[in-house]
């Protein structure tokens, strides 16, 4: 059983948890931009080049120019038009926040994403409260590996000098989740603020 003395850090990832995320704004955005239809845009989308992006091994030039010749031929999406579309798949932040703050008083705090360059740089750090709370941050594209990849929890607890039963992760993916359970960190399947102060109650983490 975890107890509230064992927890030195708290790892959050941010999409889904302390962002909340809208692809549909994207894709009708670059929809709107390319008169392409919604469903071949959302259908278009070049996970295995997303990958690489987000593993920091493509630059953001590169992540465009994969995205606009995924899309049909002589399409016209300009570099400024995919961009303007990239950011909006971020929204505002979630009432999360506002358990990160009381989690800060006991625990050291910590993101862990998989994200990339451009919105982190253009948008988390210049517009997010969260960015200027936490002790640290690992991303994937710094990092070059991935949740749910071991490697990446590993750097995570290091980066963090923690022991990984030392640590609670808390994500919207399940399948993060197992990868954090598989090096001995605690997770918890963030569903929703509700279900999440519960979790937190139930292992003894004081969050007020």
């Amino acid at each position: 059983m975890v107890t509230d003395k064992q927890i030195k850090v708290i790892f959050f990832d941010i999409g889904g948890v302390l962002l909340k995320i809208h692809p549909e704004r994207m894709i009708g955005k670059i929809s709107s931009f390319t008169n392409i239809p919604y469903e071949v845009v959302e259908n278009a989308f070049p996970q295995n080049e997303h990958d690489i992006y987000e593993r920091g091994k493509m630059t953001d030039y590169d992540w465009y120019v994969s995205s606009k010749k995924a899309l049909p031929q002589e399409n016209s999406l300009s570099e400024d038009q995919f961009w303007k579309s990239w950011s909006l798949l971020l929204g505002n932040e979630t009432d999360v926040v506002d358990i990160l703050i009381n989690l800060k008083k006991n625990y050291k705090i910590w993101l862990l994403s998989n994200t990339n360059p451009m919105h982190i740089k253009s948008e988390i750090e210049s517009k997010c409260v969260f960015h200027k709370l936490v002790d640290g941050a690992i991303y994937s594209y710094d990092v070059g590996y991935r949740k749910p990849e071991k490697e990446i929890y590993y750097i995570a607890c290091d980066s963090a000098d923690v022991n990984p039963e030392n640590s609670i992760f808390i994500d919207d993916l399940e399948e993060n989740i197992i990868g954090a359970n598989k090096v001995g960190i605690k997770g918890i399947h963030y569903k929703s603020t509700i279900k999440l102060l519960k979790e937190l109650t139930r292992l003894n983490i004081k969050h007020d």
